[in-house]
């Protein structure tokens, strides 16, 4: 990795190469796995060590003005979202096992989607700068510092027996607005590019390609490139619907 730090995500330069060795802890890991292991989801978790040994993946760095007014989508069931509580961790380590890391490392932003019956449906976290520090200890490379008007969005996920209700959606608006009542002025997250269902739903919430990432494994080496988007840039769905 190189010596000095890599610049804000606003200001990431075209071409930009930075290296990065993720770094997860021992014991963090060694909880993980297990947990993973026990959930079934076997088969996520060799993708995920596939992965890291040989891959490339492309995805847009996505960017939302948050002054800009929003027209969320509403889910099929009322929800409403809120900051994590210590209570809220048993359930979301049973579901999604893989974020016990984040969880175990105190990274406090997390936010979630919970029902009129006080079920959780949704977790995402909203990381501010004040996380950049843990960031850069804990989970290296996970993203550019953020700057003081700067927000990322990262871990989106909805919990299985609610998917295919609009929740995403829905949750995703009320973070959103959540960024712009604690000060930031742009909105990051980000999505690969065939992941289409998710690139429609930020395209719904106003978010526009920014930046492309190419992301990089070698053998637990990841390497990112960030080109700037033209602008106006347009999603590839965007280009396909206009024939």
């Amino acid at each position: 990795m190189r010596s000095r730090r890599p610049p804000a995500v606003a200001s990431v330069l075209p071409e930009l190469t930075f290296s990065v060795n993720l770094r997860m802890k021992w014991n963090s890991l060694l909880h993980t796995v297990p947990l993973v292991l026990a959930h079934g989801d076997w088969a996520e978790l060799a993708e995920e060590f596939t992965r890291r040994i040989f891959s490339t993946r492309p995805a847009y760095l996505l960017r939302r003005d948050t002054t800009t007014p929003l027209n969320p989508p509403r889910a099929d069931i009322p929800i409403v979202v809120r900051s994590l509580r210590r209570e809220d961790i048993p359930a979301i380590v049973k579901e999604r096992p893989m974020r016990l890391p984040a969880l175990r490392a105190g990274l406090s932003t997390c936010c979630l989607a919970a029902t009129a019956e006080a079920q959780i449906c949704y977790v995402q976290w909203l990381i501010d700068p004040s996380q950049n520090g843990l960031i850069a200890r804990e989970f290296t490379g996970l993203c550019p510092p953020l700057s003081h008007d700067e927000m990322l969005l990262k871990w989106a996920y909805t919990f299985r027996r609610f998917r295919g209700m609009g929740i995403m959606g829905d949750a995703m608006a009320q973070i959103c607005e959540k960024a712009l009542a604690a000060g930031a002025h742009w909105l990051y997250i980000f999505v690969a590019v065939d992941d289409v269902a998710t690139l429609k739903t930020c395209s719904l919430l106003g978010f526009r390609p920014h930046q492309m990432c190419t992301e990089s494994w070698r053998f637990f080496h990841l390497t990112r490139l960030f080109e700037q988007c033209p602008k106006r840039a347009r999603y590839a769905f965007e280009h396909n619907a206009a024939g």
